[in-house]
């Protein structure tokens, strides 16, 4: 019997299943993701500007300094492609190591595999990498069997990447992915919920969980702790090609006084140009401290019913294409033990949430 607990326990000596991943044995063929046949999608500005970015390097609209450095942090970004290849790798070099104290260095930095068609696709992998690192090469996938195989890779939520490859069999045929249920994106507009924070793996972020169950192509433009509803953010939004939905979930970084002054602006910028588009406007989901502080929860019910008063007002007035969901209608499953510190939702808190929001988003973006 040990006379005293050790200092540090190294669990990797201890597990080798918590151990960070490693590259497999054996040559393979890297290539980027931008170029055909894969489809790389979450970044409407990077065949202009060749960087996995959200907005634009060069905005035509002012933006303020901490949205244009959110803008590098790659949540919502795919890349789809199928192949016969028995192995697949990925070769990143983040922009920065991990360093978020409540969320996993997995969502914040590292990608996700996911394997099959839209009808039958299955989470395969995560990236498990050294979080003091800004770069890894990790093997994602490995199979006895060489067969056609549709791949989903999903970009990390919190941080920067700089570049990625795909590592697969020298040899291996490499495919377009399968089609998606209908051409155009869901543009999604939020705060640090939206951006995924802070799911464990990036493919639990609602939009992505959304992204998969309706087979569609989202762009998420979660700016944590800065969707504020500037109008230059409203006008950068037009600058997105083929949009199908545009979603509105930004209540929780702004009181009343900013959703008064920012959301009937916002949403008639949008009209200018979209003048028949669906829009959905949510308010925002339930916090801890709403149980505990009585004027957080009367600010937050005050909040809801502007936003509500606003989409029925603005329906009168004949926009009949706008609608309004409560949010705390999507933390049915698990309430509270959904997020992991009162606010930001886990797992769990991101698959309530995309639970009630799919049939919604469904029938608008059908």
């Amino acid at each position: 019997m040990p006379d005293e607990a050790p200092r540090k326990i190294e669990i990797e000596k201890l597990d080798k299943a918590m151990a960070a991943g490693g590259q497999g044995a054996g040559e393979l063929t890297w290539r980027a993701p931008d170029t055909a046949p894969f489809e790389l999608t979450g970044f409407p500005w990077h065949a202009r500007d060749r960087v996995y970015r959200r907005l634009p390097v060069k905005p035509a609209h002012p933006i303020r300094e901490p949205v244009d450095n959110l803008a590098w942090c790659t949540a919502g970004g795919q890349i789809r492609f199928a192949s016969d290849s028995p192995r697949v790798s990925v070769r990143v070099q983040l922009r920065a190591p991990a360093g978020m104290v409540h969320m996993p260095a997995t969502g914040q930095c590292g990608f996700d595999l996911y394997v099959g068609p839209p009808e039958a696709v299955w989470y395969g992998n995560t990236t498990k990498y050294p979080i003091r690192e800004d770069r890894y090469e990790i093997e994602l996938f490995k199979h006895a069997d060489r067969a056609m195989r549709a791949f989903t890779l999903y970009f990390p939520l919190y941080q920067g990447v700089q570049s990625v490859e795909l590592g697969l069999e020298p040899g291996a045929r490499l495919e377009a992915p399968p089609a998606r249920a209908r051409e155009g994106r869901v543009v999604v507009y939020g705060t640090s919920i939206t951006q995924g924070g802070c799911a464990s793996r990036p493919g639990m972020c609602y939009t992505n969980i959304l992204s998969r169950a309706l087979n569609l192509d989202f762009v998420n433009l979660g700016f944590s702790g800065n969707g504020k509803g500037e109008p230059e953010l409203a006008r950068l939004i037009l600058e997105i090609e083929k949009p199908i939905l545009y979603i509105l979930d930004y209540e929780a970084n702004t009181d009343l006084d900013g959703l008064k002054a920012t959301l009937d602006p916002f949403i008639r910028i949008l009209r200018e140009t979209r003048p028949a588009l669906p829009i959905l406007a949510l308010s925002r989901i339930p916090f801890a401290a709403d149980r505990i502080h009585a004027d957080r929860a009367q600010a937050r019910i005050e909040r809801r019913d502007f936003i509500s008063a606003t989409v029925a007002r603005l329906k009168r007035e004949g926009d009949a294409n706008l609608h309004f969901l409560d949010g705390g209608e999507l933390l049915a499953v698990g309430g509270y033990e959904g997020t992991v510190d009162g606010v930001h939702p886990t797992d769990l808190g991101f698959w309530s949430m995309a639970q009630a929001l799919e049939p919604v988003v469904r029938k608008l973006a059908r």
